[in-house]
């Protein structure tokens, strides 16, 4: 896929931390049943094992992110379960966080500021922008689809 090459070089050329794949990728059952996946974001997720930029602080959630962590680890819903624990017991609150984030797959995660990320709309396939502290209200399109948004990238129209 051309726009993924051209991702890559953009990511060398930046100096992030890019690991190539060279088989298929095994997406967790959990994810499958949750989420319905872009062809396009399958498609990086089988060829990119590892993207993240030189400080270590912005990340694409790959394939192995999407397997289950500790607690103590950063995980790929991170912001879903900050969420779900700021609402406590309102039943309310916690209804709309798992609404919003069954619509909404991560892709990008950022820590270099405020908490921030980039998520698939599995309904339109559109890419969303978010941020804390209202990770669910926050959230605007800023591109078509996945290929779309990397173009974007490429093309210095969105900063990571």
């Amino acid at each position: 896929m051309k726009k993924i090459d051209d991702f890559r070089e953009w990511a060398k050329e930046n100096n992030w931390k890019i690991t190539l794949k060279n088989n298929g990728v095994n997406i967790p059952k959990g994810i499958l049943e949750r989420y319905s996946i872009p062809k396009e974001y399958r498609t990086f997720l089988e060829k990119i094992e590892t993207c993240v930029n030189e400080s270590e602080n912005v990340w694409f959630l790959c394939i192995d992110d999407y397997f289950p962590k500790s607690k103590d680890a950063f995980r790929w819903n991170e912001f879903e379960i900050m969420s779900l624990e700021a609402a406590k017991d309102d039943p309310n609150l916690i209804n709309g966080i798992r609404n919003f984030w069954n619509k909404h797959f991560p892709i990008i995660m950022s820590v270099k500021g405020e908490y921030e990320y980039f998520a698939i709309n599995v309904d339109n396939n559109k890419i969303v922008y978010g941020y804390e502290p209202e990770f669910e209200e926050s959230n605007k399109i800023i591109a078509n689809n996945f290929e779309d948004f990397l173009d974007k990238i490429v093309n210095e129209e969105i900063e990571l």
